[in-house]
């Protein structure tokens, strides 16, 4: 009985380890350590209402290269062949930087992610990070904030849309 549990602990050690490895090996950092470590990373500088800027980073010699793609959407994915051949979902689209910054503006629904898994050093390589943009405002949202009284609001048909600041709506009808 004793045995059955160690070779069950020690099978379930050695399955955690190789499959944390795996995971490693090809990202074994993150974009905290790497700001941590003045190595290549991303900074937020403004978050808005579906957009958020991002600074890109490269603190030395060489290129870091980190992909993007928004509200995880795979159809972005601009080949299905990336730098790093041990990447098997695809290249998109990314902001090169040699010993400098880069400030980019990304739109989005709900997150941006950002990735670094090509480029000189493979120290520096992390897998997708999020970053969140704010959300926009319903019209429930703008009815509410604007102190129009009335129960219920937030549950009315309809006013769970987004607001569309284009509406050719006309602000003066119904007030003839």
């Amino acid at each position: 009985m004793k045995k059955q549990f160690f070779f069950a602990t020690v099978l379930a050690v050695l399955v955690l380890v190789f499959s944390v490895g795996a995971i490693n090996a090809v990202t074994p950092s993150t974009n905290d350590i790497n700001r941590t470590k003045n190595w290549a990373h991303v900074n937020v500088v403004d978050v808005g209402v579906g957009e958020i800027e991002l600074e890109f980073v490269s603190t030395r010699s060489f290129h870091s290269c980190f992909e993007y793609r928004t509200d995880g959407d795979t159809s972005q994915m601009i080949s299905p062949d990336n730098y790093n051949l041990n990447i098997t979902d695809g290249l998109y689209p990314f902001v090169s930087t040699f010993n400098t910054t880069v400030i980019k503006t990304i739109h989005a629904n709900e997150y941006v992610e950002i990735r670094m898994v090509f480029g000189a050093e493979t120290d520096e390589r992390f897998d997708w990070t999020r970053f969140d943009v704010l959300p926009a405002p319903t019209k429930s949202d703008i009815l509410m904030n604007s102190g129009v009284p009335g129960k219920g609001l937030e549950n009315a048909p309809g006013l769970d849309k987004p607001f569309n600041p284009n509406s050719q709506a006309d602000e003066n009808a119904g007030k003839k």
